[in-house]
């Protein structure tokens, strides 16, 4: 089985050297020239958990993808704004049973996914393991999963059961969802909070919980994520939420997140439109108004021009 990683930066870096160390065939895929050329040059160097591995993974631009190149498993990991052009790219190394996973935070990419494949053939879900790039070549993975999958149609849950197996092979913790559009929400209510909160007070997850301030922000853009929630018949209840948040924050604790990791660490533009964006946009869209993920969504694009992010 032939598995693409289109996305190889941190998570996506993680995930391929834990499939690729149980010897699945495994290509690694990214449109960020310094990170193919560390890679192809040196290998890959990754700090799983604290045990250090070099990894020679194949790994290409995804501007120049052998032809010939087919692959019976893609897992999307590009920034969700990203995600239009690597499907672009992928869409001619792919076959009619092909089957694509993405776990990417955000709203809604199944849209543009289902334009390359039918939704039987997409994989979706969630995922609590954590990763960073330190820097091109150089990542790390953190955590202990799990990675949470479903189908979005019944026809397709013979594909989350093959995606399951190698999850499994490679231990990144996978589990089947009882209902996916939950988990896609109760993760926006993750990276909404501790993604954009962190990298406007260029802090680390722990620290938020350290000011009161900053948990009352926590509380309000969770309530109004749980209330947009709705639209798609998810019903959470934004006290739990919370709590979950704020025990979350402590266990994760020294961790940057991934909005950090690119604004503050790379100077990269942000996913905030798939997050905290897309929140207050589907939200208006129905009437439900979301002004506090709206203003933090602001917020994060004042500081990219600050910073001038590329």
């Amino acid at each position: 089985m032939k598995i693409a990683i289109a996305g190889s930066g941190a998570l996506g870096s993680g995930f391929g050297a834990m499939l690729y160390r149980q010897g699945y065939d495994v290509t690694l895929i990214d449109g960020w020239e310094p990170q193919t050329t560390a890679v192809k040059k040196d290998g890959l160097h990754i700090d799983i958990n604290g045990e250090q591995h070099h990894l020679n993974i194949p790994m290409y631009q995804d501007t120049e993808i052998p032809q010939d190149a087919q692959f019976d498993v893609v897992f999307l990991f590009t920034k969700a704004m990203q995600l239009q052009d690597m499907l672009g790219h992928i869409k001619h190394h792919i076959h009619e049973n092909t089957i694509m996973v993405c776990t990417m935070n955000g709203l809604k990419h199944e849209r543009y996914i289902a334009n390359v494949v039918d939704e039987a053939r997409i994989v979706r879900g969630v995922t609590t393991w954590t990763a960073g790039l330190e820097s091109p070549g150089q990542t790390h993975l953190m955590g202990s999963g799990p990675v949470e999958i479903g189908a979005l149609v019944p026809e397709g849950q013979a594909n989350v059961d093959t995606v399951y197996e190698l999850l499994e092979k490679a231990d990144l913790k996978p589990l089947k969802s009882d209902n996916l559009q939950q988990s896609i929400w109760k993760k926006i209510c993750v990276n909404g909070t501790a993604n954009a909160l962190c990298t406007i007070l260029e802090c680390r997850l722990s620290n938020l919980n350290e000011s009161e301030y900053a948990r009352k922000l926590v509380y309000k853009l969770t309530n109004e994520i749980v209330q947009v929630a709705t639209i798609d018949g998810v019903h959470l209840n934004a006290d739990e939420v919370y709590h979950y948040l704020i025990d979350l924050n402590d266990k994760v604790g020294p961790h940057f997140p991934s909005m950090y990791q690119d604004l503050i660490n790379n100077n990269r533009l942000t996913e905030i439109d798939y997050i905290n964006g897309a929140v207050a946009k589907l939200g208006l869209e129905h009437d439900i108004l979301a002004p506090v993920n709206q203003f933090v969504a602001n917020m994060i694009h004042a500081k990219e021009e600050q910073r001038q992010a590329q």
